[in-house]
């Protein structure tokens, strides 16, 4: 896993199997552009994209959005896969139905 951020609220490191990210901490309104930059650099590798979400503390509607657009931005058949979404905030996503979004998977752990 290589570190590319880190704050006293966000750590976000890439992991390579699966290839994608490990977000932990706090994504809101100040540190979502931390972890956009980090996804887009993921969209030009080719390839499912992994988002371990064991260790996030918390994830506002700005946070929610990015992976939502991520998923949709997806191309040739890719998905985005949240793995270990809180319960919380996988309600959230049902509510509003975001939990259909093409290109958004779900991996319970």
């Amino acid at each position: 896993m290589d570190v590319l951020y880190q704050s006293g609220l966000l750590r976000v490191a890439r992991t390579y199997e699966p290839s994608g990210l490990r977000v932990v901490g706090d994504v809101d309104a100040f540190t979502v552009p931390v972890l956009h930059s980090a996804l887009r650099t993921l969209l030009h590798d080719g390839g499912d994209i992994h988002l371990e979400l064991s260790e996030l503390q918390f994830m506002d509607v700005a946070g929610l959005e990015l992976v939502v657009s991520t998923a949709r931005d997806l191309t040739d058949g890719r998905r985005l896969y949240l793995h270990a979404l809180s319960p919380h905030l996988r309600k959230v996503m049902e509510l509003v139905g975001w939990d259909r979004t093409p290109g958004l998977g779900f991996v319970e752990e």
